[in-house]
């Protein structure tokens, strides 16, 4: 297995059995397991285990454990309320969901988020679900369980400028990114961890209608116009999406797409994006 950024892993998870099979034998797994970002499990506490085994779901339980995570908090609950084991045993995990947008959603600008986090796990264990699992686990419907699961809803800003700013007029456009950061850094105060998940201010905008670098200048040569490849020279910015753009900012912009001249600056406004979109979380 190549080499994995710690922040791409998911470490010092524990299955107590029912939920993987060892891909090599096909048989139960119970113990340490870590997993990354997209999805793939492997035996051992992380991937710096030199005998890290890859693990598949069990496809008769769905993927889910039938046993409480022996903790020993767990272990004295169990000693202190016999009765009332089931509530831990059973019921289902809430599974990963990606949020699906319609053009409604972007006429809105904001779409409602859900996530469920896991209790008694470190580190914390944080998924985004859909709306019906969140109603189900917040009135304990019992099709998932709620014993084992906290969860939180929140708004979040898709549309509309990167940063706060003013509008010609000086009335105050809240931007996507500080708008969402302010809601994240409130909701963290309640729901510990989400800070730490939600890392690109902004998922699910469109990246095409987002002005990420502003103020940049070119001298004659180091840009053309897309629409006659007349030479260019002066303030520019560059949206989300990689596209070049005459003017300082997108408000001052006449709607003129440029070109890079070379491939040297080509390579600089590519550095650039990448550099931006980075510290946004976005990549």
């Amino acid at each position: 297995m190549g080499y994995l950024p710690k922040r791409l892993v998911n470490t010092n998870l524990f299955t107590a059995g029912g939920e993987y099979l060892d891909a090599s034998t096909g048989q139960p797994y119970e113990g340490a397991y870590h997993e990354n970002f997209n999805g793939e499990a492997f035996t051992g506490k992380d991937q710096y285990d030199p005998n890290s085994k890859p693990l598949i779901r069990n496809p008769r339980t769905g993927g889910q454990s039938s046993q409480v995570l022996p903790s020993s908090q767990n272990r004295k609950y169990a000693a202190l309320n016999p009765n009332n084991q089931d509530l831990y045993r059973y019921g289902a995990d809430p599974s990963p969901m990606v949020p699906i947008l319609t053009g409604d959603d972007y006429k809105r600008g904001r779409i409602l988020r859900y996530f469920a986090r896991k209790r008694n796990q470190t580190p914390t264990l944080i998924i985004e679900i859909d709306q019906e699992m969140f109603d189900d686990i917040s009135k304990r419907g019992g099709k998932y369980n709620y014993t084992t699961w906290a969860v939180f809803n929140l708004y979040w800003k898709i549309t509309g400028p990167l940063y706060d700013s003013r509008d010609r007029n000086g009335v105050l456009v809240s931007g996507i990114v500080d708008t969402n950061r302010r809601i994240v850094d409130k909701a963290n105060e309640a729901f510990r961890g989400i800070k730490q998940y939600l890392t690109n201010l902004i998922e699910y905008s469109v990246k095409p209608d987002l002005e990420l670098v502003s103020n940049l200048y070119a001298t004659r040569g180091q840009l053309t116009v897309k629409l006659d490849n007349s030479a260019y020279e002066g303030y520019y910015h560059v949206m989300a999406d990689g596209t070049i753009m005459d003017g300082a900012t997108h408000t001052q912009s006449t709607g003129k797409t440029l070109l890079a001249g070379d491939v040297l600056i080509q390579s600089q406004i590519s550095t650039l994006v990448k550099d931006a979109l980075s510290k946004l979380g976005a990549i």
